[in-house]
């Protein structure tokens, strides 16, 4: 496998430490880079000068996501795995970190030797079984591999590693095409001031009450009809939810309107988690909801938008869960991500993070948006025509997605009860609403509808019965298409709060 110019240099780069005697090397890279690519590369290296390696990870789907790496570098390797038989004679294992403490202490267990380690999601360094690894192999060099190299207080991880090393930037890659540009939408904002905040972040019960509302959910559907279409159908998505009922209540909802969608959580078989992910992969699925079982490491490249229906304190969970899309993937040109949850503005853009990086263990001074909001220039704004979030200049004020400059009022962030407040739309006169009408008109027939289902949509729309119903019937629009999928989501939020006891 060919490497890119930046992982090579990342490879010089951590080669060039070990040689003036550093351990234990952090490598930072965004997500969709190719980290694993670099771990597989400086294994298959050390393999052939002799050296025994060992690549451990957190959760099952990026151990077995390493093996197959491994395999496309033609590295044989064995797996140590519930559920797994594993060849110890390899000079070259992939653990699970659970599984590997588990078997530690077995008479069975033979202690394989390595002389390279690997930490996958490193982040995760400080945790107990983490830390009774690297115990085992004191001398041992070690190489940590994470998009987000802090801990959820904002600390760096100074006090487990020696050197950090950066493999690329979010803007720097998307620049040379090896990652997809994004676009961030807002069209909501929840109101979390009364939501308490635990070890560090939002209280998982209260949150869960707060966002899985018939409401709430329905406008997820609603504004992912809207956002993710394209002119090749709607775009492969994945959720993320507050819990596993948030979740499933979110993949309900979608398939109750006619898009194919799945769940998936941890209690979930092994096969039951893998079928669902092979379903989005093959297109069996649009839409793949989630309970923080697909934040780290997970790799479906055809993945072109991200639903964050899962407000968090956490920078790194947050960067974590926009990652998931962006990785490059044939006719892949960028990708959405929907904030319901108002991270973007808690935390800003992604590329934000962009060589900001330390290992420093001193807790960084936080800022509190409201007793002390960014300056109105540097604040991100929520296009009032289209809904991209984007940071306009005093060079250049235009959205970055419809080029709509608004005006210097427009331009002040404004969130009443949770939500941004909008500018007013001008006014429709009475060719829009004939317009609109005729539209709805062509849609009845097509559908065998009778003429008055399309009066009581306009009525719906406008409050009134069209004035005239001598309308020629004109092709159906994507705006009018929107509006009756809108009416069909209301409707189905209405039937279903009493069946969700909501």
């Amino acid at each position: 496998m060919e490497l890119r110019k930046y992982q090579i240099k990342a490879i010089e780069d951590i080669r060039h430490h070990f040689s003036r005697g550093k351990k234990r090397i952090l490598l930072t890279a965004p997500c969709g880079s190719g980290k694993t690519v670099v771990a597989s590369a400086m294994m298959q290296k050390a393999n052939e000068r002799g050296n025994k390696n060992l690549f451990v990870a957190h959760r099952r789907e990026l151990v077995m996501q390493c093996s197959r790496k491994l395999g496309d570098f033609g590295l044989n390797h064995g797996v140590i795995l519930s559920g797994k038989s594993p060849n110890m004679m390899s000079d070259v294992q992939v653990a699970s970190v659970q599984s590997f403490i588990a078997r530690r202490d077995r008479d069975s267990f033979i202690l394989p030797k390595a002389d390279l380690i690997i930490l996958d999601e490193a982040h995760r360094s400080v945790s107990g079984q983490f830390q009774a690894l690297i115990k085992i192999y004191p001398n041992s060099f070690i190489i940590g591999l994470t998009a987000t190299p802090i801990r959820n207080d904002g600390r760096g991880l100074g006090n487990i590693y020696e050197e950090l090393v950066e493999c690329g930037t979010i803007k720097e890659l998307t620049k040379l095409g090896y990652l997809v540009p994004n676009r961030i939408v807002a069209p909501t904002i929840p109101d979390l001031q009364k939501i308490s905040v635990v070890a560090g972040d939002y209280d998982k019960k209260a949150l869960t009450k707060k966002m899985n509302t018939a409401k709430l959910v329905g406008d997820i559907v609603e504004h992912w009809i809207r956002f993710s279409d394209t002119e090749n159908g709607y775009r492969p998505t994945v959720v993320f939810a507050t819990s596993i009922a948030h979740s499933k209540h979110i993949a309900n909802i979608f398939n109750q309107n006619g898009v194919k969608a799945g769940h998936i959580d941890s209690k979930m078989s092994e096969i039951d988690r893998e079928t669902q992910l092979a379903n989005l992969n093959n297109g069996k699925i649009k839409v793949l909801c989630n309970c923080q079982i697909l934040t780290e490491g997970w790799d479906c490249a055809r993945v072109s938008c991200v639903i964050i229906a899962r407000p968090t304190k956490s920078f790194p969970l947050y960067l974590q869960m926009v990652g998931r899309s962006f990785r490059i993937f044939p006719n892949k040109k960028d990708t959405v991500i929907i904030d319901h949850s108002g991270c973007v503005y808690e935390f800003g853009m992604p590329e934000d993070a962009d060589g900001n990086w330390t290992l420093s263990t001193k807790k960084p001074k936080t800022r509190d948006r409201i007793k002390d909001p960014l300056p109105i220039e540097k604040q991100p704004f929520t296009c009032v025509q289209c809904d991209t979030v984007y940071q306009p200049t005093k060079d250049d004020p235009s959205c970055k997605n419809c080029g709509f400059i608004s005006t210097k009022k427009e331009r002040v962030v404004l969130i009443s009860e949770g939500r941004l407040v909008e500018m007013p739309k001008t006014k429709p006169n009475a060719d829009d609403k004939n317009n609109f009408f005729a539209q709805l008109l062509y849609y009845s027939r097509q559908k065998g509808f009778r003429d008055g289902w399309a009066s009581h949509c306009f009525k719906q729309k406008y409050g009134h019965w069209p004035h005239s119903k001598q309308i020629f019937p004109i092709a159906t629009g994507k705006d009018v298409i929107g509006f009756i999928q809108h009416l069909n989501i209301r409707r189905a939020k209405s039937r279903n709060i009493r069946e969700l006891n909501l």
